[in-house]
């Protein structure tokens, strides 16, 4: 998985790496290498490198799942792992980004439906098996994964534009 670098002029950035102290302003926003947009944020609970995670309105997050998508968080991408009350950057929008996946799917790479994991999938985790909720939108895997992949859990590279949950019904 690739690093990460800033193009701000935000000295002391490091987009790989957590802090068990903050560094930063919560909610402080840079741009990385592969056009990244990152967000300064404390974890509330361990987060999973390439999982899902909810952002509120005072920049602390955790797992997300489709449960807490009617709350308005805005959807983040780590890049590592970070521990529990943390100080990490995470990945709102960019080219190369890793999501962790399940499921499988034919489809060519950019048209698989994306859907954030309900009870069956664990939290953070998104699913290429499109369900009537949970269907998320401004995210297009940029590389189809090894044929034949199955239900096992895999970091796909995907291109994130404005991430955000999209009801199908609207």
């Amino acid at each position: 998985m690739p690093n990460f670098y800033t193009t701000s002029s935000n000295v002391g950035v490091d987009l790989n790496n957590q802090s068990a102290t903050a560094l930063f302003a919560l909610g402080t926003k840079v741009m990385g290498t592969n056009n990244t947009e990152w967000v300064y944020v404390e974890t509330l609970t361990a987060v999973t490198a390439n999982k899902v995670v909810g952002i509120n309105a005072t920049f602390t997050c955790g797992m997300q799942s489709v449960a807490d998508m009617d709350s308005g968080f805005t959807l983040g991408f780590p890049q590592i792992a970070i521990s529990a009350s943390s100080y990490a950057w995470v990945a709102l929008r960019g080219e190369n980004l890793y999501v962790m996946m399940t499921g499988s799917s034919t489809l060519v790479q950019g048209v698989v439906p994306i859907c954030l994991g309900g009870s069956a999938v664990s939290t953070g985790m998104a699913s290429m098996v499109a369900t009537s909720t949970g269907t998320l939108a401004g995210i297009a895997i940029s590389a189809q994964g090894s044929a034949g992949q199955t239900a096992t859990a895999t970091a796909y590279p995907c291109i994130i534009t404005w991430p955000r949950y999209f009801a199908p019904s609207l």
